[in-house]
């Protein structure tokens, strides 16, 4: 027996100082995450001016982070609008390694950096979540002999440019959605007429004039048309029908056509942040997901509670990212193909 071998008794010493090591680093790991917290004022910067979508995201953000006690700090929101989000983008490059910061985004910078409007991609920042899944509906006036999606498609498919289409930028999230469905009916979607204007309200006033055929939007803004009475929905992008005011409207995918697609928000920090860090703001913002509050909200904008990890986001965003960049290309306004 080996009891009493003095080699073999340092062996077993040696292994189970290992083994108490090894021990020691797995149960140490999950506490990681919880060692580190803001020490700082949390800034929430939102790439557009006050009132509107992502301002109403920042704010709700601000609010239950300190309403719940979510962070031991302050939060704050700052605007940053100019150049379509690239503001925003530029000062949270500025501060890399620092998780103080957050900001709201959405599609659109995936959109801007593809055309190059931006010069800076999810990849130049640490992506923490999506949160929101936004759709959008495609509305024609409630006099129009348009009845259906598959009805637009068809005449569509005969002449792609005999309807007119308002949307709020060429390569925008609108346009996007349009040429996915024109597309999967077999539309040349090179041909469609689709002028630009200035908000989705100068797009909906032009279609409630007579001026265009066709208005495309987030569906939020639509219903409250669609219950006035002035307008007929002809198909939404969401996987699956929403509910509420829209409970009744199709969605292309029940019109055999791929046309889902959603424009999610969500929100990035800075590049460089550690694994800690992120877990941190893994755990506030899934917690944040299942808040009453912010579920309510959602249901209110007729939004979808669509929240992602930073891995899952990360994966999301790369896969869509090849997806609209493909999309652009055909179109002729994809300038990065990385």
């Amino acid at each position: 027996m080996n009891r009493c071998n003095p080699r073999a008794a340092a062996a077993r010493n040696n292994f189970a100082r290992v083994a108490l090591a090894f021990a020691c680093m797995v149960a140490a790991a999950p506490l990681a995450a919880a060692d580190w917290k803001p020490a700082n004022q949390i800034e929430i910067v939102i790439p557009n001016s006050p009132g509107g979508g992502n301002d109403a995201v920042g704010r709700l953000l601000q609010k239950l982070l300190q309403d719940r006690k979510l962070i031991p700090t302050p939060a704050i929101v700052s605007n940053k609008p100019a150049g379509g989000g690239s503001a925003t983008l530029a000062f949270l490059g500025q501060k890399p390694n620092d998780p103080h910061y957050l900001a709201v985004v959405s599609i659109t910078q995936q959109l801007n950096y593809i055309t190059g409007t931006q010069t800076q991609s999810y990849r130049d920042f640490t992506p923490l979540a999506t949160m929101i899944g936004d759709f959008i509906g495609f509305a024609v006036r409630a006099d129009s002999p348009i009845t259906s999606g598959k009805d637009l498609l068809e005449r569509l498919k005969k002449d792609p440019s005999s309807l007119s289409a308002g949307i709020t930028a060429l390569g925008g999230n609108n346009h996007i959605a349009y040429v996915l469905a024109a597309r999967s009916g077999g539309v040349d979607t090179k041909k469609l007429k689709t002028p630009v204007f200035q908000s989705s309200g100068d797009s909906m006033t032009a279609l409630l004039g007579g001026h265009i055929d066709m208005h495309i939007g987030s569906v939020g803004p639509l219903a409250k048309q669609l219950e006035a009475g002035k307008v007929r929905i002809l198909a939404i992008t969401s996987d699956q029908r929403l509910t509420g005011p829209l409970a009744a409207i199709p969605t292309w995918k029940e019109q055999g056509i791929a046309g889902t697609f959603n424009t999610w928000r969500g929100f990035w920090a800075p590049k460089g942040l550690t694994p800690e860090q992120t877990a941190y703001w893994n755990d506030v913002f899934e917690k944040l997901s299942r808040d009453p509050q912010w579920k309510e909200n959602l249901a209110q904008n007729l939004w979808e509670n669509d929240y992602r990890n930073s891995r899952d986001t990360l994966k999301y965003l790369d896969a869509l990212h090849v997806e609209l960049r493909d999309v652009l290309k055909d179109l002729g306004l994809a300038k990065k193909l990385d």
